[in-house]
């Protein structure tokens, strides 16, 4: 019985990977859209009352039997690893061609194959639940309490994913956007619009850094990039780099800076004391980082090395907005940061990038919203997960100490 249950649960599998990707290459993406609630809660409750069918009409059944047994539970969890392996490891809701597209790796979650993979993992999962399912005593209770978390989680993680919006919210300083483009480009608008009164950013030092001719970093071993503020000096082989100034807004104009207020970039003008150890030379120059309108100006150390400048790096970056919603929301402030997203209703607004372009005087801030009306659901399968995984960690401990 042993080996016919192993031979199964290496069956299940490779089936399930041959029809998930034939399927995917001829029929396309698996129809997600059409689970959109109620559909897919009605789905999940379907599914509760098979996998209860299951267990009370047929449990004595050998494939029912198997498919609540461990070999089942490592098969289903194996493929299901396998799927999330491949999401790590390629690039979602990208623009891939080849074999990776025409078989859905790079939008695994809306693959034939996660279907099957998830349902094989949901009917393994609940026929164990049922198994289990037994309030004699409190370890059963929190084993029930923990396995249905993790069903709750995977089952609203597959299904739920029908009526999860993700778009990207463009807005330069000033103005008031109510629409977005998701990763397809389709136009859509939430129920919200943001108005963007203030992008903030804070750079870090700006780096000085040495390269060859072909532009390729000196070797780090013998020079690391270093950052440079005023009068900061700086060692390598013969030379000595004093900063005699570091200028914001500047750009050189012939032997000397010019300031411009309103760049697209950060432009960064040093002026560098260059001193030459062996042969006793001094030599001062201007020289700036590079940007889209206007080459580096770096600094020749030798035929072969040359002393540039680096883009400052941003420390930080928010946007102080102004929400309006249809629910009458008018005119209320928030702040949007990286890592702190502003939640509305089953909206999460996150701050994703910016930049600037010559058509806004302003800086232009990149937001991405995601509306996920099952979120607080996955919150409660976790929650169930760690409560009944700590009181089982904790039971076991303590049987083990009463065997002592």
């Amino acid at each position: 019985m042993n080996n016919a249950n192993r031979n199964i649960s290496l069956i299940i599998p490779t089936v399930l990977i041959i029809l998930g990707c034939v399927l995917q290459f001829f029929f396309d993406a698996f129809p997600l859209q059409y689970f959109k609630f109620p559909i897919n809660l009605i789905v999940i409750i379907q599914l509760i009352a098979i996998i209860v069918a299951l267990y009370l009409f047929l449990k004595n059944k050998k494939f029912v039997k198997f498919l609540s047994s461990g070999y089942a539970a490592i098969s289903s969890i194996s493929l299901f690893t396998l799927l999330v392996t491949i999401m790590v490891l390629t690039h979602q809701n990208g623009s891939d061609k080849g074999i990776v597209a025409a078989l859905g790796f790079n939008n695994v979650i809306e693959t034939w194959l996660y279907a099957f993979s998830s349902l094989y993992m949901l009917i393994s999962l609940g026929l164990v639940i049922m198994r289990r399912l037994s309030f004699s005593n409190f370890r059963n209770v929190f084993f029930f309490i923990n396995h249905f978390g993790l069903w709750l989680v995977i089952a609203i993680a597959s299904l739920g994913q029908a009526d999860k919006i993700k778009i990207n919210l463009t807005i330069p300083e000033g103005e008031l956007i109510w629409y977005g483009y998701d990763y397809n480009d389709n136009y859509f608008e939430p129920d919200f619009a943001i108005l963007l009164n203030k992008f903030n950013i804070d750079y870090y030092d700006t780096k000085l850094a040495i390269v060859d001719d072909y532009g390729k970093m000196y070797d780090a071993k013998m020079f690391q990039p270093c950052e440079i503020s005023k009068g900061k000096i700086i060692s390598f082989e013969n030379y000595v780099f004093e900063t005699v100034n570091v200028y914001e807004d500047a750009v050189i104009a012939r032997d000397t800076i010019l300031f411009v207020k309103g760049l697209p970039e950060k432009s960064i003008v040093a002026e560098i004391l260059i001193k030459n150890i062996e042969d006793k030379t001094e030599t001062k120059a201007y020289m700036q980082n590079s940007t889209s309108f206007h080459p580096p100006q770096p600094l020749e150390l030798d035929k072969d090395l040359h002393l540039v400048l680096l883009n400052p790096e941003p420390k930080y970056f928010g946007s102080e907005i102004e929400l309006f919603t249809k629910s009458g929301i008018k005119n209320e402030k928030h702040k949007i940061e990286v890592n702190k997203p502003l939640v509305l209703n089953n909206w999460t607004i996150y701050q994703t990038s910016y930049f600037k372009s010559p058509e806004y005087s302003g800086f232009v801030s990149v937001f991405t919203a995601v509306y996920d009306p099952w979120l607080k659901s996955v919150y409660i399968g976790f929650a169930l997960i760690f409560i009944g995984g700590i009181y089982l960690i904790f039971s076991r401990q303590t049987k083990k100490n009463n065997l002592k």
